[in-house]
């Protein structure tokens, strides 16, 4: 069997004598029902809960660390899904063809595939920074401006590893004698399958979506859940005994960093609950036996609910970082009785969070070497021991 490239010359073929072939959408009034008020929920709490994040994390000087900074391109990127794909995606599964157009056609995928290569990266950096913050305190270091760039490689690459899509998802049309057919489908470069016919593509979309799915998305979950699971082995191992106040509020920090870390695994696990359903359906319609019998009836609702899953996860992450996450909570209490009912900001909780920034919310490195050292050498730190201390972090 050969692998070089083919090409099929294009041959013309005049449908509009031939009735159309395929089935015609008859949903009942239930389903259609179901589903616009399903993704109608979702784009709320989409729009709503991530615009809600990003607000609170410009707004709130507590809770500007470097962390939060990732967790707010989580929030850009779950914004995005609200903006485009979620409502595309309702509206081709209520309508025959594909009715949006051919720039839709091209750039619905495109950005559907960033944001999940873009979530990933996300992740996979979050996991990163939280390792080395826990696991190496003195070495590690992070600026404001190393998280830019940061952040920028993570477009750049999701936008990189997606431009195939780009080029390969086309728009076309085929006139039927009873029926005007417009569809989306992807067209991938050609390789020779025998000495006479060609593969139409099937092995180049493959090769594609494997990489994807396995290389860039399975074999990351799996490292990156073994790293939580390596922090929070190496949290519960930290033993402080509370002989003083200044170690009663080691054991807060110590307490603080599990649940920050938990909220993060959290996030993570839901990642995968959200995008494995989509990727192994995905997988199932490039791999099936025979390309070209139709797809069994079952996988179409499947389908559907396993790309609205996918797209689901953006509006669940805003009620974890809600839901598990202390600051996150008085954050948005201090924002409403500011900005709503003109209450002056509590100075109690912008002025002591220096202490807890530096030592896991990635403060200036000058004071994370200070604390840190004289916290495990002396068992005391330069802070005032009457400050309250606090978590200063959605996800610190």
């Amino acid at each position: 069997m050969g692998t070089t490239a083919c090409h099929v010359e294009a041959k013309y073929f005049d449908f509009s004598k031939i009735d159309y072939r395929g089935t015609l959408k008859e949903l009942p009034t239930w389903e259609i029902a179901v589903k616009i008020s399903v993704v109608v929920l979702l784009e709320l709490f989409a729009l709503l809960g991530n615009i809600l994040v990003i607000v609170l994390v410009m707004y709130c000087k507590k809770l500007r660390t470097t962390t939060n900074y990732y967790i707010v391109n989580l929030a850009v990127s779950d914004l995005l899904v609200a903006c485009f794909p979620i409502w595309m995606h309702l509206v081709d599964s209520l309508t025959d063809g594909w009715v949006l157009g051919a720039f839709l056609c091209k750039v619905n995928p495109f950005i559907q595939i960033i944001i999940l290569l873009s979530n990933v990266f996300t992740l996979i950096v979050i996991a990163g920074d939280r390792f080395f913050a826990i696991m190496f305190p003195l070495k590690s270091r992070v600026t404001q401006r190393k998280v830019s760039v940061v952040l920028i490689l993570v477009w750049l690459c999701a936008t990189a590893i997606g431009l195939p899509v780009l080029f390969f998802f086309t728009y076309d049309e085929r006139v039927w004698k009873d029926y005007h057919e417009k569809y989306c489908t992807e067209v991938w470069p050609m390789v020779r399958a025998s000495e006479t016919t060609c593969d139409m593509g099937v092995m180049s979309k493959r090769a594609y979506w494997t990489f994807v799915c396995v290389v860039l998305n399975w074999i990351p979950m799996i490292v990156m859940t073994m790293t939580y699971t390596i922090i929070l082995i190496k949290l519960r191992g930290h033993k402080v005994v509370p002989s003083n106040s200044t170690m009663s509020k080691s054991a807060i920090q110590q307490r603080s960093k599990r649940k920050v870390i938990k909220m993060l695994f959290s996030v993570l696990v839901i990642f995968i609950v959200c995008a494995l359903p989509f990727q192994i359906t995905k997988l199932y319609n490039l791999y099936r036996h025979d390309q070209t019998e139709k797809l069994p009836k079952w996988f179409e609702p499947l389908d559907f609910a396993a790309v609205l899953l996918l797209y689901a996860n953006s509006a669940i992450n805003p009620i974890i970082y809600g839901g598990l996450n202390e600051n996150f909570r008085s954050g948005l209490k201090d924002m409403f009785n500011s900005v709503v009912l003109r209450k002056p900001r509590s100075n109690s909780e912008y002025g002591s969070d220096q202490h807890s920034r530096s030592l896991y919310g990635r403060g200036p490195l000058s004071t994370i070497r200070r604390n840190n050292i004289k916290l495990y050498e002396t068992g005391k730190d330069d802070t005032d021991e009457n400050k309250p201390e606090q978590n200063t972090a959605i996800s610190s």
